[in-house]
């Protein structure tokens, strides 16, 4: 026995093959969307694009005299944020109501080595605006980008920025994850 199918017959069981290939190709599109976005969630947290310094840090600060080096106040916290347009920003662990985030810039020198500078105000105890400090350093980025070092100068001013004195710092930091 030899079976026909219609003309009507075959266009249903073209568009029912054509329906499934259709339903495949979106569920395969789908677990791979799926896989893609597992993938894109696991990523590590240093920056893909731009330039590794880009992201945030838990930094450690050490003031001294220039002159002697003698410690001036040490293990002061706070937490740094290097953006991708050059600019950067810093609040640290200390009463915010002496004390202003930080503001400044930074940009790549050469391979691992950068510079910024930043700017906060300070104030006393009553409220009251005592003047600024202008910070300038030079940073050192680990091979690895999970770290770095710097050390500069902070320029203390008054509240009309006359300069009344300097000191030096150090920092550590470690990439905030």
């Amino acid at each position: 026995m030899n079976f026909k199918l219609s003309s009507t017959d075959q266009r249903t069981s073209k568009t029912s093959s054509a329906a499934k290939r259709v339903s495949t190709a979106i569920a395969l599109g789908a677990l791979l969307l799926a896989q893609l976005s597992t993938q894109v969630q696991a990523a590590p947290s240093i920056p893909v694009f731009g330039d590794p310094i880009v992201g945030t840090w838990n930094v450690v600060v050490d003031i001294y005299d220039c002159n002697t080096g003698n410690p001036i106040f040490t293990g002061g916290q706070s937490l740094a944020l290097f953006n991708a347009d050059g600019t950067r920003h810093e609040t640290a662990a200390t009463n915010p109501a002496l004390r202003t985030p930080a503001y400044g810039n930074w940009h790549r020198v050469r391979n691992n080595e950068y510079e910024f500078a930043l700017k906060y105000y300070r104030f006393d105890a009553t409220g009251a605006f005592v003047g600024s400090t202008s910070i300038r350093h030079d940073l050192y980025l680990s091979a690895n980008g999970k770290s770095y070092s710097s050390e500069g100068v902070a320029e203390f001013f008054n509240p009309g920025n006359v300069y009344l004195f300097e000191a030096c710092s150090s920092a550590t930091a470690t990439r905030y994850q």
